[in-house]
């Protein structure tokens, strides 16, 4: 079964023993991979040290592996700084992924 194989991929990927909470995440995140629904989203958050970053850089590392497409974004250029940097792989702010600039001839701006 695919979620089975996704949650060992997630725990081999882990430089440490996973706490009881994020074997808990481990199990979201290889349910939502595995999920059909096209325009689902994923927000993960905790506070400081919860080990959020060190579980994208897993999930990452996991999609890769399974040749899956995905888009890493943050809410400020500092977090997507971050969160590239552990993953090693190129972030984003949502803003930047969600805005797409015109030309001057086209107007100022517009959402995509």
């Amino acid at each position: 079964m695919l979620h089975d194989r996704i949650t060992t991929i997630l725990r081999e990927n882990m430089d440490y023993e996973p706490t009881g909470s994020q074997l808990q995440l481990i199990g979201i995140l290889a349910s939502y991979l595995v999920s059909n629904e096209e325009m689902e989203v994923l927000m993960i958050k905790g506070y400081a040290g919860t080990g959020k970053t060190s579980m994208v850089k897993s999930m990452v590392s996991a999609m890769d592996r399974l040749g899956m497409k995905y888009v890493l974004m943050a809410p400020t250029g500092r977090a997507a700084k971050v969160l590239s940097s552990y993953s090693e792989r190129p972030a984003y702010t949502i803003h930047k992924r969600i805005y797409r600039q015109k030309t001057a001839r086209e107007g100022i701006g517009e959402f995509v």
